[in-house]
C-alpha cells in the first residue's frame, strides 16, 4: 500500500525497531513477547520476524492467526497499534530477502539454523497516538 496516509505513517515509524508481538494463547488468553522488526525497513503495512518453529507464538499463530503489534518511539511521542493477521514461512528463498546479519546473535547459524522460520504479519488496520492520532483501515 503506497497511499499518502501510509508514506506519513512509515516516516514517523523509521528507526521503530523493537515492538510487542501479542498472540492469542491456547487458552484464549493474550500472550505478549518483545520482537525485532528491523527499524531500518521502510513500513508498508507488512512486517517480518524472525523466531523458532517449536516456539509457543508459533504455536499460537497457527491456531488463531489474529495478532497485534504495538511500537512505541524511543524519542518524542508516537504510539502505533497494528492489528494483522500472521502466517508462518518457511521458505528460505523469500526468508533471505528479510535476512540481516546481526540475527545470527539468535540464530547462529544464519538462513541454515534448524527450526528457524519468518513469521509475515500483514496489517489489517493501524491506529496512532502522537502529534496527531490516525487510522487507516487494510
Amino acid at each position: 500500500m503506497t497511499s499518502a496516509k501510509m508514506q506519513g505513517l512509515a516516516a514517523k515509524m523509521r528507526g521503530m525497531d523493537l515492538c510487542l508481538l501479542t498472540t492469542v494463547s491456547s487458552h484464549g488468553r493474550l500472550a505478549s513477547r518483545p520482537m525485532s522488526n528491523n527499524g531500518e525497513v521502510e513500513y508498508d503495512g507488512t512486517s517480518y520476524f524472525f523466531t523458532w518453529a517449536n516456539s509457543r507464538m508459533v504455536r499460537d499463530i497457527q491456531a488463531n492467526k489474529h495478532v497485534q503489534l504495538g511500537f512505541r518511539a524511543e524519542k518524542g511521542f508516537l504510539f502505533v497499534a497494528v492489528q494483522g493477521e500472521a502466517r508462518v514461512l518457511t521458505d528460505r528463498r523469500v526468508m533471505k530477502d528479510h535476512w540481516h546479519e546481526e540475527l545470527r546473535q539468535w540464530f547462529g547459524d544464519g538462513l541454515e539454523t534448524e527450526g528457524l522460520v519468518m513469521l509475515v504479519v500483514d496489517a489489517k488496520r493501524i491506529q496512532w497516538w502522537g502529534e496527531e492520532d490516525g487510522t487507516i483501515e487494510l
